[in-house]
């Protein structure tokens, strides 16, 4: 890993964010834990222990990014910032009213724009890493998520684009987008009676935070600049580039068999 310095990780009240920020600890990070729900970031970091502190952080504000930054630089040299905050919103496009979808825009895409952004000038010539959470969403299309898989394509498309940015300027940054399965949080179960949620619950049994996030860090040091979780998975959704219709057809059958599971659950 990293030589001992700090690290932000945002959305880090649970699932994903909370166990990158546990791993990142257990190397040696100190650890800045922020959330949108101040109290659960405050009690995450109690649980990471390892000097890890947090922050109430609405990722929706670019200032707030730099003022991240500016407390993580305060506690010593900045190597990783995880863009991990996220939200997700199931159902027909066109049903969502502007307030959902400027809240979806505004935290996946901008919310990773903004904190990349603090970042690349936090770690300036020093350097580090940044990981941005994608989804395998990102790669194929994903009926009854449409608005959530258009930001995180934007995310793996802003990553990759960044990571040649950082290159040209001759900084020694590493922009990774993580683009993982369906995983075991509570974002993914509170959606269990959501029928524009269906997809979520048609494939294998959704994967293990803490698995998700080891294959995070691990990235972070890896020449890829994405890496699909599974990584069966990403060739199985990218076959839909080659016949997008018929990768619709496919898609419209799984959804079925999602929402068969979601009724069992209920």
């Amino acid at each position: 890993m990293l030589e001992p310095s700090t690290a932000v990780v945002t959305g880090a009240g649970r699932g994903i964010g909370l166990e990158i920020a546990r791993q990142l600890a257990a190397a040696g990070h100190k650890v800045l834990l922020t959330d949108v729900d101040g109290d659960a970031a405050e009690r995450a970091a109690t649980e990471v222990g390892g000097g890890a502190w947090s922050a109430t952080h609405d990722v929706r504000d670019p200032s707030g990014h730099r003022e991240v930054a500016a407390q993580a630089l305060a506690a010593g040299p900045l190597a990783v910032w995880v863009n991990n905050a996220g939200i997700l919103i199931a159902g027909n496009s066109w049903s969502h009213s502007d307030a959902e979808i400027a809240s979806i825009l505004d935290v996946n895409v901008r919310g990773v724009v903004a904190g990349s952004h603090a970042a690349v000038v936090a770690m300036g010539a020093g350097g580090g890493a940044i990981l941005n959470i994608a989804s395998l969403s990102a790669l194929a299309p994903i009926p009854g998520l449409a608005m959530y898989a258009a930001t995180k394509a934007a995310v793996l498309s802003f990553t990759t684009s960044l990571q040649g940015d950082l290159d040209h300027a001759g900084l020694q940054i590493r922009a990774r987008a993580l683009c993982p399965d369906v995983v075991s949080t509570k974002m993914v179960t509170d959606r269990v009676a959501d029928p524009g949620a269906a997809l979520l619950f048609a494939g294998p049994r959704p994967m293990d935070a803490a698995a998700v996030a080891r294959a995070g860090l691990e990235l972070l040091e890896s020449r890829q600049i994405f890496r699909v979780v599974p990584r069966w998975r990403g060739v199985v959704a990218r076959t839909s580039d080659a016949a997008p219709s018929l990768g619709l057809r496919a898609f419209a059958l799984m959804r079925g068999v999602g929402e068969r599971r979601q009724r069992n659950h209920r």
